[in-house]
């Protein structure tokens, strides 16, 4: 027994916890390919990865075909453990990281530019969280690729649409509204019913992560929407409200966006009961800094932010850091 128990301990100092991480994205996504991308790094790297744990743990992990990968029952034991342990790793990083610490040093925040956020943040959030907290020393990026937001040196990503990162979680869910200026609505008529949109000019968001078609991507399956032809397309969500604000057509965009300009009479909402697609947003922790003062406290003053101008109720998880759980194809 003894043996036993002093050839598992010197596998586990053998053990290398990049290759248990590589293993838990492969086991989650079901695909070497997958993996590769979210990690952001080669599928070769991946391969070799796999193959260095196996002949640790004497075991086959993995069944390999041309289409995708299947678990056998000992890599099914392992997906289960290793992301615990790589959660508890992040969890345990952060805690000692912040041990009796006010939030300092830097904090590296990476948005997604499709959730409309910059002037929310630049405005509202960061104004705020930097007179509270003096020490801290921000970097902070809106990207258009979504592999940005998987990189290690990002404390805090927020992402936006249906393509979240592995292992993100809701953070808050906005709603979004249709808006036309006074002007406008007095130069070309009311807009009383869906089917009065089709008469009118549409300022579009292009949403080239979805792929979705102008204006349909933010404006549900509505049928006479399926081909729009917007007068304006754009895919500056400010730009497009300041355009609506001037006149020239109507938008769709976040409540976040409008409600301003709707409480200062300068857009007014249209059809408030119309079904719209709302604007999903989630949060992960690339750097696995969760717990740091600094992530903790931006992390919790910008849903505060969101919360406080959303009519949605707030999701209940809060944002809680989560491990891999998505299945995606191979």
């Amino acid at each position: 027994m003894q043996d036993i128990e002093t050839g598992a301990d010197n596998k586990a100092d053998l053990l290398d916890l990049n290759d248990l991480r590589i293993f838990t994205y492969v086991a989650a996504l079901y695909s070497f390919s997958a993996a590769a991308e979210e990690l952001g790094i080669s599928k070769s790297s991946v391969s070799r990865s796999l193959v260095r744990l196996e002949t640790l743990m004497g075991t086959q992990l993995l069944n390999r075909t041309t289409r995708k990968v299947k678990l056998t029952r000992a890599g099914n034991v392992l997906k289960d453990r290793g992301v615990e342990i790589m959660k508890r790793i992040g969890e345990t990083i952060g805690y000692v990281g912040g041990l009796g610490l006010a939030p300092h040093g830097q904090l590296t925040i990476c948005v997604a530019a499709d959730a409309g956020l910059e002037e929310h943040i630049q405005q509202t959030v960061l104004p705020g969280f930097l007179e509270r907290y003096d020490k801290v020393r921000i970097v902070l990026r809106f990207v258009t690729q979504k592999a940005e937001l998987r990189a290690e040196s990002v404390d805090v990503a927020v992402s936006s649409g249906p393509t979240h990162p592995l292992g993100s979680s809701r953070f808050v869910t906005m709603s979004r509204w249709l808006c036309a200026s006074p002007a406008y609505l007095d130069r070309r008529g009311l807009i009383t019913t869906p089917e009065d949109l089709d008469k009118h000019d549409i300022i579009a968001v292009d949403d080239h992560e979805t792929h979705v078609t102008p204006g349909l991507g933010t404006l549900a399956a509505l049928d006479f929407f399926q081909d729009p032809h917007p007068r304006l397309n754009t895919n500056d969500m400010a730009g497009a409200r300041s355009l609506a604000i001037r006149g020239l057509g109507v938008v769709c965009l976040p409540e976040h966006l409008c409600k301003t300009g709707v409480q200062r009479g300068e857009l007014v909402r249209l059809l408030p009961d119309l079904a719209l697609r709302p604007l999903d947003l989630q949060v992960s922790y690339p750097s696995k800094r969760s717990a740091a003062p600094s992530v903790k406290a931006f992390a919790e003053l910008l849903r505060a932010s969101l919360i406080s101008v959303s009519s949605l109720p707030a999701s209940e998880d809060g944002g809680a850091l989560q491990g891999p759980t998505a299945i995606a194809e191979p």
